[in-house]
């Protein structure tokens, strides 16, 4: 990943050099991601466990699992996924029997689904007073079943925003715009939190105020931002 991350913790004004800063105002909407910020960093030890469970190369199958993921999550069904991602790290890799499908689907969503949920009370408390709070996560179905499972998303969030129910992921344009329609917000006066340096670039793109998500003073961060 390269290229200038924009964030909006701190300003630093004055000459170069200068230890002076200006805190910019508290947004009037937060946009949260899901995976590694409303849950905590997914676990891929599994993956090498998958691969040894189909005969597939662990480094291939963990490089296919994250090539083909852009179009599970905008459309491709989780068989196809899974056929693909097995064809590009088995030889001869034929057919994936129900059950080994099974298997897969579920133990993907267990990644994904280890919840932080000192986000989730942060995103509670923005909203209670006074803010509003979108959900924009670039994922597939079968993922997002199991979280809708667990937390209404609908009653938490003002915006829920989903790749696979758009058509359209990050970092598309398209699809920060179409969350902040539904927050009804203008995008210098949201924030959007991601740990995905390509997807905080084009969030910058469209003008949202940014937090990188990364390191482990990043919820120390955001609470700095909205409080």
């Amino acid at each position: 990943m390269s290229g200038r991350i924009v964030t909006c913790r701190l300003r630093f004004v004055g000459a170069p050099g200068s230890r002076s800063i200006e805190r910019m105002p508290r947004p009037a909407g937060l946009i949260l991601d899901y995976g590694n910020v409303l849950t905590h960093p997914q676990d891929q030890t599994w993956m090498d466990q998958a691969a040894h469970r189909l005969g597939a190369d662990v480094t291939a199958f963990r490089a296919a699992y994250w090539q083909h993921r852009p179009a599970y999550d905008a459309d491709l069904t989780a068989a196809e996924y899974w056929h693909r991602v097995l064809a590009a790290s088995r030889r001869g890799a034929g057919a994936l029997d129900a059950a080994d499908l099974a298997w897969l689907i579920e133990a993907d969503i267990a990644s994904w689904s280890v919840y932080h949920d000192e986000v989730w009370a942060l995103a509670a408390r923005f909203r209670r007073t006074g803010g509003r709070v979108g959900f924009l996560s670039n994922s597939g179905p079968e993922v997002m079943a199991r979280v809708r499972e667990r937390w209404p998303l609908d009653a938490r969030f003002d915006a829920v925003v989903i790749s696979c129910e758009v058509g359209v992921s990050k970092p598309d344009p398209r699809i920060y715009q179409l969350c902040l329609d539904r927050l009804q917000l203008p995008a210098p006066r949201t924030l959007f939190v991601d740990d995905r340096a390509d997807n905080i670039e084009g969030a910058a793109r469209v003008g949202l105020r940014t937090l990188h998500w990364e390191g482990a003073d990043a919820l120390d961060r955001l609470r700095a931002l909205v409080r």
